[in-house]
């Protein structure tokens, strides 16, 4: 006796939903969603550099984080102007968070399409993201949580 078309469908749709649902459960468990919303560069320490340099006061640089996606921008002071960004969506495992960048102002096209690959560590108003860039940049950054 041959099993209906529409029940191996069902047991495959049953199947599925049984090993996907621990699966979201454990991505939701590993974050905690403390690196949602708006954030300000403070301080980075780029390449070589030993020690962190505080961003200077000509611009500001802000980073937007929602459940699926990140933008950020750096906007001229006096101008108001625009004057890098780039956006994307992001993937979050326990501490690592990998951007791919899906959009890109000028100077940031060479990392369009590549996952960019960090640790990100949130402890009060402070987000710590760490890692190497596509081109072999190690960064680290400082941000604070926008109020």
């Amino acid at each position: 006796m041959k099993t209906p078309r529409f029940v191996s469908i069902a047991v495959a749709l049953l199947a599925l939903t049984v090993f996907a649902c621990p699966l979201a459960a454990q991505e939701k468990a590993a974050s905690d969603g403390k690196h949602l919303g708006t954030w300000k560069l403070v301080s980075t320490k780029y390449g070589t550099a030993t020690d962190f340099t505080k961003r200077g006061e000509e611009s500001v640089r802000l980073k937007l984080i929602t459940a699926t996606h990140f933008t950020w921008v750096e906007v001229e002071n006096s101008s108001k102007k625009v004057v890098a960004s780039a956006g994307g969506k992001y993937t979050m495992s326990g501490a690592t968070y990998t951007e791919t960048i899906d959009f890109a102002g000028d100077g940031m096209e060479a990392f369009l399409g590549k996952p960019q690959k960090f640790t990100v560590k949130v402890e009060g108003d402070k987000l710590t993201q760490s890692g190497e860039l596509s081109n072999g940049l190690k960064i680290e950054e400082i941000w604070e949580r926008m109020k």
